[in-house]
């Protein structure tokens, strides 16, 4: 394992990397880890190649091989379909043990807990975040307190339950279950694992980046679409490609295209695009205005030369339908790409004959009802 080091992102102090930290507690930093001299390793020399699975990479992961060898996953499939002259690839995330891309953040932050000797994780999430969450500490014998709003999707709660996770349902805003979870860290003796801040868990999506770059070669991606709401995605993406950078593995920089829910399209405001008129609905899991690390977000599109969308209820159907009809049974929230890649398109952010990845989120089938609701009209 390639040594590293945990720093806040505002002070750049290096907090220790024997105990569980999520934020930098003298100034409310976010936190970011890094790789000690990872620009003089070769890619190819770090990966464990008896594995096809997130172990691959574990010399680039802040754990112990031991503590993944419980629940390996990885290496979702790639599909390539054309639409108006461009090649599409759809990175199918969706079809992770839990059903989403948080897998992936939700391993290895679990994983690391399980590491520290931790008994008790506490989530704040809309619903796939906390099923994952769930999911793993069930397999690693952890106690999951997951803060969820009151209105989520009846079929993620009914998961919740199934999972053995302790349910607190909120009323309010996304934000307000992010202080309720906050608050309960503060009166137990839990560790707070909320994706918004986690760093464990950006390392964990980052392998999506690492995968993309094995499946296809990242010089050959010219724009990468990513749902955005809270940032862990786009960033944990943004940061596997620029670990890739460092070891010269890719001289091109694909484009961060970041596509939200309108009326909570806070980077897209931060960006010049503003935030949506129109509340969105459909996409629940892309409802957060206040996104810890916002600064972080702007940066990732600004580098990569990307650009931000946001998208109606009536455009999330839209393309809950075309994806549903290419066989994607995703959630209306992984819909919102299908309206990017159109506006890209149409706006030459996105020119014919290149090559584009699409990552595919969520699953459907934890809220078949309403899916079939909408596909079927």
């Amino acid at each position: 394992m390639v040594r590293y080091d945990i720093k806040c992102l505002r002070c750049g102090e290096k907090l220790p990397v024997k105990t569980w930290v999520w934020r930098h507690d003298k100034d409310n930093g976010t936190l970011s880890i890094t790789y000690r001299g990872l620009e003089k390793h070769e890619l190819n020399e770090l990966l464990l190649k008896e594995y096809m699975d997130i172990r691959r990479y574990i010399n680039i992961l802040p754990v112990s091989l031991k503590y993944l060898n419980i629940a390996p996953i990885g290496f979702t499939p790639i599909i390539n379909k054309k639409f108006r002259g461009v090649s599409v690839f759809f990175k199918l995330d969706y079809l992770l043990p839990s059903g989403s891309f948080k897998d992936r953040g939700a391993l290895v932050s679990i994983a690391k807990a399980k590491e520290l000797r931790i008994k008790r994780i506490i989530e704040d999430s809309s619903g796939n975040a906390g099923v994952a969450f769930s999911l793993y500490s069930l397999l690693y014998n952890i106690e999951a307190n997951i803060f969820i709003p009151a209105d989520a999707p009846s079929g993620k709660k009914a998961l919740l339950k199934s999972l053995n996770a302790r349910l607190h349902e909120v009323q309010g805003s996304r934000e307000e279950v992010n202080r309720a979870a906050i608050d309960f860290e503060r009166r137990s003796r839990g560790a707070y694992v909320g994706h918004w801040w986690n760093p464990f868990f950006i390392e964990g999506v980052k392998t999506l980046a690492y995968e993309i770059h094995e499946q296809l070669g990242l010089d050959k991606v010219d724009s990468i679409i990513v749902p955005t709401s809270s940032g862990s995605l786009l960033l944990g993406v943004f940061k596997g490609i620029m670990e890739l950078k460092s070891m010269g593995e890719i001289s091109n920089i694909p484009k961060l295209i970041a596509v939200q829910a309108s009326g909570y399209a806070r980077l897209c405001y931060e960006l010049g695009y503003g935030m949506g008129a129109e509340k969105s609905k459909l996409a629940d899991g892309l409802r957060i205005v206040e996104p810890p690390r916002i600064g972080e977000m702007v940066l990732a599109v600004r580098e990569t030369k990307g650009t931000c969308y946001h998208v109606i209820d009536e455009e999330v159907t839209e393309g809950l339908k075309r994806l549903w009809s290419m066989g994607f049974l995703v959630e209306p929230t992984s819909a919102v790409v299908y309206a990017a890649l159109k506006k890209a398109i149409s706006e030459k952010v996105v020119e014919k004959g290149e090559n584009v990845v699409i990552i595919l989120t969520g699953s459907g089938a934890k809220m078949l009802d309403k899916v079939l609701s909408i596909v079927r009209t």
